[in-house]
């Protein structure tokens, strides 16, 4: 009898064996995807080279703010301004950097040529205001999509310049007089959207006189323009958004919108 028991959990301890080797291959598996899974965002591979900042440590910050800015979760919010504030206490220089890497990625990036910008914008630090200017001056590249209703390249490249003159904006608010005289340089931009994101925010931060100033740099043509509202788009009703997508202006505007807006500007429409 007792023979008979010591084999069976001879046996028994050899069956577990067994299994425990047979399946060791998923357990490693396992627990590697769960490690991957746990890394910090910084570690994720991303598109950038940083051929004018080799070795920085403000590389690898700049990578986690991007990866950051379209994080998902309760935290990711938390988290995504943690990363601008480690970023801030070094804007100056954080930004030639940034800037540097956006002239460095292929056209085709549209994606993480908007991040860059975007960054940029959060920082909202004066030095990045040539670099916005440069983008802005650089003409909008013909359209390269097959299928410009679909997908278009050139709305891509608009979506780049308004939100570069978002960021101008910002700037501006903070009193920077540098910013304001930017925003009026481009109000004659040859692109309607950002030629009336521009005026917009110089009419905002222009001072008294803004709207004088406009009336008489602007061609007359140009001038209703300045009496185009913005206004949440819920509170349009439904025959002045049919009005609104029949202005010959609308294929002007980008098509496709970013994964991610500003985050201090609401919804908005033209009336």
């Amino acid at each position: 009898m007792e023979v008979t028991r010591l084999l069976l959990i001879v046996a028994t301890v050899v069956i577990l064996l067994l299994l425990f080797l047979l399946f060791l291959p998923r357990i490693r598996k396992l627990l590697s995807k769960t490690a991957d899974d746990s890394s910090d965002v910084r570690f994720k591979p991303h598109p950038f080279e940083f051929r004018g900042s080799p070795g920085n440590p403000l590389n690898e910050r700049i990578v986690e703010a991007i990866n950051r800015m379209g994080g998902l979760g309760d935290n990711a919010e938390a988290e995504y301004q943690a990363s601008l504030e480690t970023l801030r206490s070094v804007a100056e220089e954080a930004v030639p950097i940034i800037v540097s890497e956006y002239k460095n990625l292929p056209e085709v990036q549209y994606l993480d040529r908007w991040s860059l910008i975007q960054l940029l914008a959060e920082l909202k630090h004066p030095s990045s205001l040539s670099g916005f200017d440069e983008i802005l001056s650089s003409p909008i590249p013909p359209e390269r999509s097959k299928s410009p209703h679909t997908f278009s390249t050139r709305g891509e490249e608009i979506i780049l310049r308004t939100t570069a003159v978002e960021a101008i904006t910002r700037i501006a608010a903070e009193d920077n007089r540098e910013a304001v005289d930017l925003l009026l340089k481009h109000t004659r931009h040859e692109n309607f959207s950002v030629k009336q994101a521009a005026i917009q925010g110089y009419l905002s931060l222009g001072g008294e006189n803004a709207r004088k100033a406009l009336l008489e740099m602007l061609p007359e043509s140009d001038h209703y323009i300045l009496d185009i509202r913005r206004m949440d788009v819920g509170k349009v009703p439904q025959p002045e958004v049919e009005k609104i997508l029949k202005r010959p202006e609308i294929d002007d505007l980008p098509r496709i919108r970013p994964p991610k807006p500003p985050r201090d500007s609401d919804t908005n429409h033209l009336t």
